[in-house]
């Protein structure tokens, strides 16, 4: 049951972020306007906050997925976000919406620390709100691995010869290191935090740097990247090498199409 809400949550995060931001909206809103009501609902909101802290911890130390989502309009096959991430920002989310009612209503002009903490917890929820909506997965597409951040994006093309290490990284593993034959050729644009590898925070180490390896060693199927054929032909040959997904059967390795 868990599972299923939690992998339900990745597809969803949008959704339910802007849920969150406008019960936050609403609570500041009664706050202001009837303090009484804002106080009765003050330990709801620490309740929320502790359950969704337990869930987080759940969704981080669950496996991530040997898959991709398919995404025909880019083309590309990308990493799904997982709920982690998510989970969190509505447990900040939560915490700040309760720090700043408490700053706007009961805000004293000596209270300075008070206020400057508050403002820099909403600040903080704020930007990591914004990070979660954004989409900063790895893509795997036609001309290269597309990765964005915040701050930038990073472009390898498959004419750089990108690398990965030969021995399968650790499942628990946040970014794959690369090595690039072409380094000339990779494209970055703004400041993009990881610069000489990719980040898997949103799935299996081991099966996104066996797809690179596959694609690196196998042109000719790179224009096919995108289209649930190539992935339902791409799966097999993952989940059958020694360095695959390291999973023991290529059924526990599903796909999303959006």
């Amino acid at each position: 049951m868990i599972a299923g809400f939690l992998a339900f949550a990745g597809r969803q995060r949008r959704a339910i972020l802007a849920v969150g931001v406008v019960l936050s909206a609403s609570y500041l809103l009664v706050h202001a306007w009837a303090p009484s009501l804002g106080r009765r609902a003050f330990p709801a909101l620490a309740a929320i906050c502790l359950s969704l802290l337990a869930l987080g911890l759940a969704a981080t130390i669950r496996r991530r997925p040997a898959a991709f989502v398919i995404q025909p309009g880019l083309p590309a096959f990308s990493a799904s976000p997982q709920p982690a991430s998510l989970i969190m920002a509505l447990a900040l989310l939560t915490l700040g919406t309760a720090m700043t009612g408490i700053a706007i209503r009961y805000g004293e002009p000596n209270a300075f620390l008070d206020q400057l903490l508050a403002w820099s917890l909403a600040a903080a929820t704020l930007l990591h709100v914004v990070l979660v909506w954004r989409d900063q997965g790895v893509q795997l597409r036609p001309d290269g691995l597309w990765q964005h951040g915040f701050t930038g994006w990073l472009v390898i093309p498959w004419d750089a010869s990108p690398t990965v290490p030969t021995l399968p990284p650790s499942p628990g593993a946040i970014s794959v290191r690369l090595r690039f034959g072409r380094p000339d050729l990779v494209r970055r644009h703004g400041l993009p935090v990881y610069r000489r590898s990719l980040r898997t925070q949103d799935v299996d180490p081991g099966f996104i740097t066996a797809a690179i390896r596959y694609y690196v060693a196998h042109p000719e199927h790179r224009p096919a990247i995108g289209t649930r054929a190539e992935y339902e032909r791409l799966m097999p040959q993952l989940t059958s090498a020694e360095d695959g997904c390291g999973l023991p059967t290529a059924s526990r390795c599903g796909t999303v199409e959006r």
